[in-house]
């Protein structure tokens, strides 16, 4: 029994890794694959949810979609890895990743720093770690929960995977 808890863990923290290399390629560059392909600016938005009316609703609306729908892994993640861990902290470590990854961008000067994208992505960490509670108690059982989750996030990581290799080979 312990050593299944010790493999689940080894596989959560391996894919982990993989999401948060992922969420780097696709926050800091944008899924390009040569830095030359990047658009290089620098901007930062304080006023929360106020966007250029140039760009249009729907594109500020799939934006704040896809923000929340990305960090709901990274809620998932934390909150398997470090069951112990208090709220408040996993929560602070959403927000001060999130706020890095938006430091990152203005630095580097490969994007928009945005008060909206760290309130966004902020939230669906928030909202993972409150899915994995549900979960949890749903199942009753953590080892379980750890189980079905890794091998989801497994598939996931896979189906991804597949996806950047048939990116970079028909690039």
């Amino acid at each position: 029994m312990e050593k299944k808890r010790k493999h689940l863990k080894i596989i959560g923290s391996a894919l982990f890794t993989i999401y948060l290399a992922l969420l780097v390629w696709i926050i800091l560059f944008k899924l390009q694959f040569r830095l030359s392909d990047m658009d290089h600016f620098r901007s930062i938005n304080l006023i929360p949810f106020h966007y250029s009316v140039s760009i249009g609703e729907r594109f500020h609306f799939e934006e704040v979609r896809d923000n929340v729908l990305i960090f709901i892994p990274f809620g998932i993640f934390i909150s398997m890895l470090a069951p112990r861990m208090k709220l408040r902290s996993k929560i602070l470590i959403i927000v001060g990743t999130s706020l890095a990854l938006e430091t990152m961008q203005y630095v580097l000067a490969i994007g928009g720093t945005d008060i909206t994208d760290l309130i966004t992505n902020s939230a669906g960490g928030v909202i993972g770690i409150a899915l994995y509670a549900l979960l949890l108690k749903a199942v009753k059982d953590k080892q379980k929960t750890d189980t079905v989750i890794s091998i989801i996030a497994g598939v996931v990581a896979v189906l991804f995977l597949g996806l950047i290799s048939v990116l970079l080979i028909s690039n």
